[in-house]
């Protein structure tokens, strides 16, 4: 009797239907590993940009006279807040670095060590402040609170940092000024103001920036929608006002301090 054996492969029996998935599992790896490194790169791109036109700024906003001698008047905490909104709340302190890291070497070597300081910490926490709010949800109503909270913290901020490393620097100088005297009727003021002045430039520049990017690629077309509407129209008064308001009160304060 002739007996019949049944050849049983012990390799795994695969279908071509079991390695779809698996290929399909590493084409999405590969795009979103592809996808990461692009916005890597985007990222450190907008920064390197971002902080040379906040330098250009800063070197643009140089001859404008300081308040009493040493408060000085820029806007480039506006640019920061613009790349912020666009590269997400990590822009802020890095760039604020760069920037106040490349002052310290250039143009800041009047002040020195306390002008680096107070422009890292001015720069950093208004744009925090603000991209961290309108992170929340992108929108004019979230950007204007946000502002609002920017201008509030970075007054306070700058007030504490006024009062504790202010007379540092001014000792080390050899000048006598009562800093705790002039808190109220100088330095909140002159913090209130010019953090105005940076949020109503933000407003009216945020739109031509985002297009300028846009046009050049550096921003995906679809991430940003940058038609003029009604919150354009909302924004552009608000920060026409702010930006009254605040060179008003600035000048005012120079001839009040004027030496």
């Amino acid at each position: 009797m002739q007996k019949h054996f049944a050849c049983i492969s012990l390799a795994p029996q695969f279908s071509v239907d079991f390695f779809v998935p698996l290929i399909s599992k590493g084409y999405i790896m590969k795009k979103k590993v592809a996808f990461s490194e692009r916005k890597v790169l985007r990222f450190i791109t907008g920064v390197g940009i971002f902080s040379a036109l906040a330098y250009i700024v800063a070197l643009v906003c140089e001859p404008i006279p300081a308040v009493n001698g040493f408060l000085s008047i820029d806007v480039k905490d506006a640019i920061i807040a613009i790349a912020s909104f666009i590269y997400g709340p990590l822009a802020a302190p890095v760039i604020s670095l760069v920037v106040a890291a490349v002052e310290l070497v250039s143009i800041g070597s009047d002040t020195g060590w306390y002008g680096f300081v107070m422009n890292f910490v001015s720069s950093a926490t208004f744009s925090l402040t603000v991209s961290l709010i309108y992170k929340m949800k992108k929108n004019v109503n979230y950007a204007l609170v946000g502002f609002l909270c920017a201008i509030c913290t970075t007054t306070a901020v700058m007030l504490l940092m006024n009062a504790f490393v202010t007379p540092i620097f001014l000792e080390q100088r050899g000048w006598y000024f009562d800093v705790v005297h002039h808190l109220p009727i100088l330095f909140l003021p002159f913090n209130f103001a010019k953090t105005l002045l940076n949020s109503s430039i933000a407003m009216m520049l945020y739109k031509p920036i985002i297009n300028a990017l846009r046009a050049a690629r550096l921003v995906p077309r679809s991430e940003y929608k940058t038609k003029f509407n009604k919150s354009s129209i909302i924004i552009l008064s608000v920060g026409a006002v702010l930006l009254a308001v605040a060179v008003a009160g600035l000048i005012i304060l120079y001839f009040i301090y004027k030496k």
